[in-house]
């Protein structure tokens, strides 16, 4: 269908601009060409006339001038002395033409033209020959020496101008027929791709992804690589959407399942107390139970606050961020009897926001100090290639440990989900969530039982 809507549009513009050529030819070649060159031989002869006077007027032989002109030139010139009688004139003047092969069916010398010619110095006019086909232009030219006649053959292009016209004709319909055919083959160049082209577009609203294969080297393959990009990128939108979603199920499910057990606490001691069952520790659970609710919230609430906000940076000192979060979480590592190894490169200045820098650290040191298995925790930080590499580094006993999903929420590397050594599971997440907000590289290693996190920070 496309195809034929084209191809007609296609072949109906050229007819019409055959059309238009056409009509134009023929009222060029029947109005004005002929006047055209009528007009071109009135100022030849009229060039001529004024090159006669001129070498006469300078004393030139009149016979010799005429001679010399008549060799160089394709016209013929008579002389006469009479300045008169008109009709004297007109019969010496055919006489002479005649004596040189030129002969008029008829000659006449008007008194209007002669008195134009007593006027002006020049007068013309076109005696058309009955049955020939041409017509002589004569240039009347009044000299002191007398009256010069010049005379011109002017062919009568009404009779090749038909010819013309009528091969033109053909011509333009030849070119009609083949114009009609190359638009058919051009037009399929061109709507076999806007077909596939469109079966494309209704197989992407269909979620299918296959590429469009185009290889026209014009614009139509640069249109089929561009909705191929487009392609790309809705698909790769689809499946980022289709995680997200997934991500979402999974974290309400998390969700729910980390408030149920503090909801059912809180019911069931707070039922205890209506029954009279308390005995002094049943509101400590509940608000103790209160408490873990809240921390899940209001964590769940700072991971989407995160990429909503814009946090200011101003430049610091990373080394000392960090060296205050170590200070603050030794007590944790001495609890669990962790060897804390530092290694902390001084004078790293960085242009952040200090209060996430703080938590970032904060959550990555935690995290160690409830995850490491008995030994030592390192923590490194140094300048090298020009960045800045945090790197914290512990032993773990955990071997189901999935480095992949290690950043989701409510991901836990303790399997029985035990909140005393666990945790809420958000911690990581945050920590992600930070380093994909400023642009920071991050990622987790594993080899054997030592796990590493690393953090890349632009150097400034």
């Amino acid at each position: 269908m496309v195809r034929k809507r084209l191809y007609r549009k296609f072949v109906l513009g050229v007819v019409l601009i055959l059309l238009f050529t056409l009509a134009g030819t023929l009222f060029a070649n029947s109005w004005l060409v002929e006047r055209f060159y009528l007009h071109e031989k009135r100022e030849y002869v009229e060039a001529i006339g004024d090159r006669l006077a001129e070498e006469i007027e300078r004393g030139n032989d009149p016979q010799e001038t005429i001679r010399t002109v008549e060799e160089q030139e394709k016209v013929l010139i008579v002389h006469s002395g009479e300045r008169n009688a008109p009709d004297v004139l007109a019969n010496e003047l055919r006489e002479k033409f005649r004596e040189k092969g030129l002969g008029f069916q008829r000659l006449w010398l008007w008194d209007q033209d002669y008195e134009r010619a007593v006027e002006q110095g020049s007068q013309f006019r076109l005696y058309s020959q009955n049955k020939m086909d041409y017509s002589i232009l004569v240039q009347y030219l009044l000299l002191e020496s007398g009256m010069y006649a010049i005379a011109a053959i002017v062919p009568d292009a009404g009779g090749f101008l038909s010819i013309v016209n009528h091969i033109g004709f053909l011509i333009y319909f030849f070119a009609a027929a083949v114009a009609t055919g190359l638009i058919f083959v051009m037009t399929r160049h061109i709507t076999k791709p806007l077909t596939e082209i469109c079966a494309f577009t209704r197989k992407v609203s269909s979620h299918d992804y296959e590429p469009l294969r185009i290889r026209t080297g014009d614009e139509l393959e640069e249109v089929a690589n561009s909705l191929n990009d487009m392609a790309a990128h809705i698909e790769q939108y689809q499946k980022m959407l289709e995680e997200k979603n997934e991500q979402m199920k999974q974290l309400l499910n998390d969700v729910a399942h980390d408030l149920k057990t503090p909801v059912s606490l809180v019911r069931m001691y707070a039922a205890g107390i209506q029954d009279g069952l308390d005995d002094g520790t049943f509101l400590d659970t509940i608000v103790r139970q209160n408490d873990k609710m809240s921390q899940i919230v209001e964590k769940l609430l700072h991971l989407s606050r995160i990429e909503q906000r814009e946090y200011p940076c101003e430049t610091l000192s990373l080394d000392q961020v960090l060296a205050r979060c170590v200070k603050e979480h030794k007590i944790l590592f001495e609890q669990r009897n962790l060897e804390l190894r530092e290694s902390i490169q001084p004078g790293l200045a960085f242009k952040g926001n200090g209060e996430l820098l703080s938590e970032l650290f904060s959550n990555l040191l935690s995290n160690a100090a409830k995850y490491a298995a008995p030994g030592a925790v390192t923590v490194e930080l140094r300048r090298e290639n020009g960045e800045y590499r945090f790197r914290i580094s512990n032993l773990t006993e955990n071997e189901d440990l999935d480095t992949d999903l290690i950043w989701q929420p409510f991901y836990v590397g303790e399997g029985s989900r035990n909140k005393e050594l666990s945790g809420t599971g958000l911690g990581l997440s945050i920590v992600k969530k930070i380093a994909e907000q400023f642009c920071y590289g991050v990622s987790c290693l594993r080899d054997g039982r030592e796990i590493s996190f690393e953090v890349r920070f632009p150097a400034e």
